[in-house]
């Protein structure tokens, strides 16, 4: 008789070899080695916030009367605000579920317990559809639920005949919901909650004074409203994510551009990742759309920079203004998406970094990246949308629509959403930071670039542009907003009146320092604080424009 061999053998993926594919194995993703390969030209710290407890948290006393140092949800939306979320932070050792490993200076408002697979199966429900991906074509696999997938998950490894991966189990609706919170400061910038929460708070006010149970002069002058949004709230902020071993999702952009949090429970993960600079979102939408999507690396198509481009980047980054910044790096691809302020993380050659069991990564929106997974894995996630990162997520969305993407696959009712924010923020609905308002500058020419594309005839009457015109106008909320033109007209007016107040104060404070008192001293001082908020105003205005 002879022996069976209990060398693992190589499973050749026969299918991709007879439509002319390269020879590859049916369990390992053809990018895994160049993913391995990958090698950090410089630090990882140098391009991530990552946090240090005791250079990041604040002191307390304790109970015992002892000086001790912790990290809690004020350090890090203050780490937030001053990147503007535009680099990746990263928390190491800070879920309290993690017993082993947990930094105990580490005191943020989140809960991710520890979980395997069976519990996962038990709390979300054995028959529960779960979307399975195949690791090698990056295609969904038909007809799985938790009990078909827990039984694969516990498989050992030379019997899993494909690499198959869990990355979109919205589980909000489930039995694990009620086991999970997200994080504070997740909640906090989550824009989308804060202007259902808002309207949904609006709605039960106004529902009291309709029953007699408060003043109606509690509704003010119109700033508060009740109305029906006409839209679900998007459930993408709770995902858990269950990962074998070598699996492997290539190159992508989270829809709609959101910014992700991400918590391992259980294994490891690495990240492969690229900022959304206008070269690199250029050359990721032409690689989207190419035939050898599958076959070419990404990261090949991106120019490194040398160490002097970098070098002069980084110093403009520290003081230049904004003209002459935005001259010099479209010359190294940048574009309009660098700005003084924004990190250094932005002035890099793509990096690779390690998340483990009990870390925290937040991860900004729009950056490129990839993942793989050298353990099976674990974890708990989310998506959301922010301010901040208005721009970027508005940039990626062009992105999507050029490169038709399917809508099951793109942020739920994106267009509405956006069009509703405007409504929403113009009620003042919302409480805005100096920083958010800043940057909702960005709304008034992305509503006139939807609203010209929707009345040009010409793009009407072309098959290619047919139906995402038809789809963009069935999206604009009309009964909400009413008219779109002269909603745009009033959300730009709104806008100049609402920055032009927090510009007074601003110029106030500087008249201030300037005359060295705190009222202003002569008729000059006057003419000096006038004449700098109009010109201030009037900048505003021309960026509308």
């Amino acid at each position: 008789m002879k022996r069976k061999s209990s060398r693992r053998h190589k499973r050749i993926d026969y299918v991709a070899l007879n439509e002319g594919l390269d020879l590859r194995e049916l369990d390992k993703h053809p990018h895994i080695e160049r993913f391995k390969q990958f090698v950090n030209d410089e630090p990882v710290e140098n391009n991530i916030y990552l946090v240090d407890p005791t250079r990041d948290g604040k002191k307390i006393v304790s109970e015992n009367g002892n000086e001790e140092i912790i990290f809690d949800d004020d350090c890090l939306a203050k780490i937030i605000s001053k990147t503007r979320l535009r680099k990746p932070i990263m928390i190491k050792n800070c879920n309290p579920s993690m017993t082993s490993t947990y930094d105990s200076r580490c005191n943020l408002s989140f809960k991710f317990p520890k979980l395997n697979i069976d519990d996962l199966t038990n709390l979300i429900g054995p028959q529960h559809k779960v979307p399975v991906m195949d690791v090698q074509s990056q295609n969904i696999e038909p007809n799985w639920d938790m009990e078909k997938w827990c039984h694969y998950f516990k498989l050992p490894i030379e019997d899993r005949n494909k690499v198959l991966n869990v990355i979109s189990l919205e589980f909000s609706q489930t039995g694990l919901a009620e086991y999970v919170e997200l994080p504070k400061v997740v909640t906090d910038i989550n824009i989308v909650n804060k202007m259902f929460d808002a309207v949904l708070s609006q709605s039960n006010e106004t529902a009291d004074v309709e029953a007699g149970e408060r003043d109606e002069n509690d509704l003010d002058h119109g700033h508060r409203i009740n109305v029906e949004l006409g839209v679900d709230r998007p459930k993408v902020s709770k995902y858990v994510l269950m990962s074998v071993k070598n699996s492997f999702t290539d190159f992508h952009i989270d829809f709609g551009g959101t910014s992700v949090y991400y918590s391992i429970v259980q294994g490891c993960k690495q990240f492969l990742m690229f900022p959304p600079t206008e070269r690199n979102l250029t050359q990721y939408e032409r690689w989207s759309t190419s035939d050898s999507q599958n076959t070419t690396w990404f990261a090949d198509l991106i120019s490194p920079l040398s160490p002097k481009e970098r070098m002069k980047l980084k110093r403009l980054a520290a003081g230049a203004e904004n003209k002459d910044l935005e001259t010099d790096t479209e010359v190294f691809g940048l574009g309009t998406s660098f700005s003084p302020d924004v990190d250094d993380a932005y002035i890099n050659n793509g990096f690779k970094v390690d998340i483990n069991a009990g870390d925290l990564l937040l991860l900004p929106s729009g950056w490129i990246h990839s993942v793989y997974t050298p353990e099976d894995s674990i974890i708990l996630g989310g998506n959301f949308l922010n301010l901040m990162s208005l721009r970027t997520h508005l940039k990626v969305y062009d992105i999507e629509v050029s490169t038709k993407v399917p809508e099951r696959f793109k942020f739920p009712s994106f267009i509405k959403i956006v069009w509703l924010l405007g409504f929403v923020l113009m009620n003042d609905l919302i409480e805005l930071s100096e920083l958010e308002l800043e940057c909702v500058k960005t709304l008034p020419k992305f509503y006139r670039g939807q609203l010209e594309l929707v009345r040009d005839k010409q793009k009407q009457n072309d098959k290619r542009f047919r139906t995402t015109i038809n789809k963009l106008r069935s999206a604009i909320p009309h009964n909400v907003i009413g008219k779109p033109e002269e909603f745009v007209k009033k959300f730009e007016e709104w806008y100049i009146e609402k920055t032009s107040a927090s510009l007074k104060t601003e110029v106030e404070d500087h008249a201030m320092v300037a005359t060295g008192f705190t009222g202003l001293s002569s008729s000059n001082d006057l003419l000096f604080k006038v004449m700098a908020t109009s010109q201030l105003i009037d900048r505003k205005r021309r960026r509308l424009q």
